[in-house]
């Protein structure tokens, strides 16, 4: 029995396309991709108009607005206005021991009202003090003058 002869079909392969090359003079004896030749100009004026440091927010400051004076057992307000770029917290202290504070989970600004009663006549010494996680700390101070009622 005769076996059949097998025919193979060659088909013609093409040739690969040649390489895409820019028309940037060589480098270093070297001609650039393409793909890179044109991305040279974005980087470029990345590097020139992009900047790298986080500029959200404002300076980190913190200022309080309260009575000068007061009157035992009244109930005094104080106000405050905080801004930054990541605020952290503010604690208020009121010179008679008393302390508060206030959590801001990195909001750029806070501002609202604080309610303090002082028992004793005196001075007082009120402080706020302002954290921020990329500004650091900033602190306030106002003197309040309590006497007896």
């Amino acid at each position: 029995m005769p076996v059949p002869s097998i025919r193979t079909l060659q088909r013609p392969v093409p040739a690969p396309p040649p390489p895409i090359v820019a028309s940037v003079p060589p480098l270093g004896g070297r001609e650039l991709p393409r793909r890179l030749a044109l991305a040279i100009p974005l980087l470029l004026a990345c590097a020139v108009g992009c900047s790298t440091e986080d500029e959200i927010g404002s300076p980190l400051a913190i200022d309080l607005e309260g009575p000068a004076t007061g009157v035992v057992g009244e109930e005094l307000v104080v106000r405050y206005d905080a801004v930054g770029r990541s605020l952290q917290g503010i604690v208020f202290t009121w010179g008679d021991g008393a302390v508060d504070s206030l959590a801001t989970a990195g909001a750029q600004s806070a501002s609202g009202t604080m309610y303090h009663t002082y028992e004793a006549a005196g001075d007082f010494l009120v402080g706020a003090r302002v954290e921020d996680s990329l500004e650091g700390v900033a602190r306030a101070e106002l003197t309040i003058g309590i006497r007896e009622g």
